[in-house]
């Protein structure tokens, strides 16, 4: 930025003098103001455009943390379901188990059942063969 004494003394070189040395100085002082408000303007453009780049970076990350988490949640409901899943599984088999022992029990009963009707019948039938014979 150049003072007006620099301007002045630029001026002066250049044989200015008066009105054509005042409107000098002026004109260099628009020229360095309008650069100036040009340099803050691309500077106040590169700090929006900057924001703006920062804005969709931060909401990229917003959106892929989101996503992550989203995804771990659908993971740990998964989880969560095979597990249940294999509880559930667990528990039929072991009512199946259960149920199989039942019926293999009611079979033994039956055969032992059967076994005494059996023994009872030959006892029966002993006894009647003893009787006859006691009575030949």
């Amino acid at each position: 930025m150049a003072t007006v004494q620099i301007l002045k003394d630029l001026g002066e070189q250049m044989c200015l003098k008066g009105t054509e040395l005042r409107d000098f100085i002026k004109e260099q002082q628009d020229l360095e103001r309008e650069e100036r408000n040009r340099l803050r303007e691309e500077q106040d453009k590169q700090r929006e455009h900057d924001k703006m780049q920062q804005d969709k970076q931060r909401t990229e990350k917003d959106k892929q943390r989101e996503c992550k988490k989203e995804q771990r949640e659908r993971e740990r409901e998964k989880e969560q379901h095979d597990k249940e899943q294999h509880e559930k599984d667990c528990e039929f088999f072991e009512i199946e188990r259960m149920k199989f022992e039942r019926d293999k029990m009611d079979f033994e009963l039956q055969m032992k059942a059967i076994e005494v009707k059996k023994s009872s019948s030959v006892k029966v039938r002993m006894r009647r063969v003893k009787i006859i014979r006691k009575a030949q």
